[in-house]
């Protein structure tokens, strides 16, 4: 099953995260009911959106975050517009 929008899957590996999601701190709440949701389907419930050319996450960190912790290798993403 993917997420509504998904372009295409890539390896959760190739996409590059800046200095400033690094810095970032997501809350630790929201970031939960994503890696919950996760758990609980299998997927994520929105693609990752990235640079076509760079592969930069542009939004999504979260969903990274979660797709990292169950062990994802492949991942839904979409191409920032």
């Amino acid at each position: 099953m993917k997420p509504d929008e998904t372009e295409e899957f890539i390896l959760l590996n190739q996409i590059v995260i800046t200095e400033e999601f690094l810095n970032s701190h997501p809350s630790v709440e929201k970031t939960q009911q994503v890696l919950n949701h996760v758990k609980r389907t299998g997927c994520l419930d929105e693609p990752i959106t990235i640079n076509r050319d760079t592969k930069i996450l542009k939004d999504g960190y979260r969903r990274y975050i979660a797709a990292q912790k169950v062990g994802m290798e492949l991942v839904p993403i979409i191409y920032e517009k």
